[in-house]
């Protein structure tokens, strides 16, 4: 871990839409200009109640199975949060080398991505105490073997992502060591696969990438071939900004603490250690990618969509968090199914057999469908806000019209704008104290429960929608909406 230093930052120069593919080492890579860090340290971050942490969607760092969050980075910070008593929100830049300006820009407060600490990040942020060793290995397959020495990339063509270690090290390699070979830089925007995948389908000759990625993968790729060392030992740790001091301190003393620790070994005997689950995450990661796939309903979710005009991949998102997709699970209110719908409300919208996945699915999104509506007609210039509909919609579905209705009357009172989401959440939270739901005409409601279950499925449908590509919009929507959302 490296002391604070004096460092330089400015803007990053290459824009969001600039794909950089095919370029040769020999061509330079520039030194990204920074945006000035934000003052955000952990006092700010324990005001708001949430932690932001930037990571990429991984079989190591961060992924979904089953609608679970999981990764290695992802359950040791989640440790984190909880022993702080924050919320975690997981932040997804468009590319890996989005991450560092997405910290310094504010955007999230600490990487955790099995990110390396190589001298150029140094200069930019802080890091941790590193919590992993990992050494960088030439990669290919059994038709095409990669390098046995470093001196045999002479000629050769190697795929990686701009500005990764990979990257970086490879240019400082051909410097010191005047071999004569290609770097193709990979179009993460627009692939879905990494470089080390691509290897295997025979798409690209070879790659370089960390050990324990390489051995990894070669358990679901047999053709792969580990060749030679790339570099010496790394180091791998968390990333903050170099103006976040208590945080810094705050995590390196976590780290200090469950290094190695019980805790520690399970997760590393987890992720690193187990070929089997290896593969099958990434078999389901690929089933995600390739097919569009996210449960064994997803028909049913898609037919809903057709329906009700709400985005299947929402709907997706609401089952996983009311049901697990488990179209057996009864509350203890007494809500059933997929959807958990309440009999009363089931028979509003047709639905005759609460456990029929079909019916129940369908069920949901016509009752979702119902309250979109309402909401639309009672938000006045806001009701335009898709996603500013949707919270409320979905928090009407969670606790019921009443109360969200009350949680308005309750922000108008205080002089506040009643078509605002943010602001009716917080008067929900209100609503859960005898001051305020002892008053004429309010009742107590589990307001935080509530504001937890709409950030929650938006965030699982801001997920689904990262990992599976969207049906293109029709020509009158704007194809930059992330939501889709037909008014019928």
């Amino acid at each position: 871990m490296k002391h604070q230093k004096s460092k330089t930052f400015a803007r990053n120069i290459l824009g969001a839409g600039v794909l950089v593919l095919l370029i040769s080492c020999t061509d330079g890579t520039r030194t990204p200009v920074d945006p000035r860090p934000v003052d955000v340290d952990l006092t700010e971050i324990q005001g708001r109640d949430t932690l932001r942490v930037i990571t990429r969607n991984h079989p190591l760092t961060y992924y979904l199975y089953k609608g679970t969050r999981r990764g290695f980075d992802f359950e040791l910070i989640q440790k984190f949060a909880d022993e702080q008593n924050l919320v975690l929100e997981v932040v997804l830049p468009p590319t890996w080398n989005d991450m560092i300006p997405y910290l310094l820009s504010g955007k999230g407060d600490i990487i955790a991505s099995m990110m390396t600490v190589t001298p150029e990040r140094d200069e930019r942020i802080d890091f941790t105490r590193p919590y992993k060793d990992v050494w960088q290995v030439a990669v290919g397959r059994k038709d095409a073997p990669p390098p046995r020495t470093k001196e045999e990339l002479a000629g050769r063509n190697v795929l990686v992502r701009k500005g990764s270690s990979y990257d970086e090290n490879l240019r400082a390699m051909r410097d010191s060591l005047g071999v004569d070979f290609s770097v193709l830089y990979h179009d993460e925007v627009n692939e879905v696969e990494d470089p080390v995948q691509l290897v295997a389908n025979g798409q690209a000759p070879l790659t370089v990438v960390d050990n324990t990625i390489a051995q990894l993968e070669q358990q679901f790729y047999p053709d792969l071939r580990i060749g030679a060392s790339m570099s010496e030992h790394q180091q791998i740790a968390w990333g903050v900004r170099p103006n976040a001091p208590e945080l810094l301190e705050a995590l390196n003393e976590f780290l200090d603490r469950y290094d190695r620790s019980a805790f520690f070994n399970i997760l590393e005997k987890r992720y690193f250690e187990s070929p089997q689950r290896f593969r099958v995450h990434r078999t389901h990661q690929m089933a995600l990618n390739n097919e569009g796939r996210i449960s064994r309903f997803d028909s049913f979710f898609r037919e809903a969509e057709s329906d009700v005009g709400i985005d299947w991949r929402l709907l997706a998102a609401q089952s996983y968090h009311e049901s697990r997709f488990y179209p057996e699970q009864v509350s203890w209110a007494g809500a059933v199914g997929l959807m958990q719908l309440m009999p009363e409300t089931a028979a509003t919208v047709g639905v005759q057999d609460l456990y029929d996945p079909e019916q129940n699915i369908l069920g949901g999104a016509r009752y979702l469908r119902q309250l979109l509506d309402i909401m639309y007609e009672n938000l006045g210039e806001n009701s335009g806000d898709f996603r500013n509909q949707v919270s409320f919609a979905l928090a009407a579905y969670n606790a019921g019209l009443g109360h969200v209705f009350n949680a308005r009357r309750l922000v108008r009172e205080q002089s506040g704008n009643p078509d605002n989401w943010e602001e009716v959440a917080q008067a929900l939270v209100l609503l859960e104290k005898p001051e305020y739901y002892r008053r004429d005409g309010y009742a107590f409601v589990r307001g935080e429960q509530v504001r937890r279950y709409v950030y929650d499925v938006l965030h699982r449908y801001d997920i689904f929608c990262d990992l599976i590509e969207r049906v293109p919009a029709e020509e009158d929507q704007d194809p930059d909406e992330t939501l889709v959302l037909t008014m019928l």
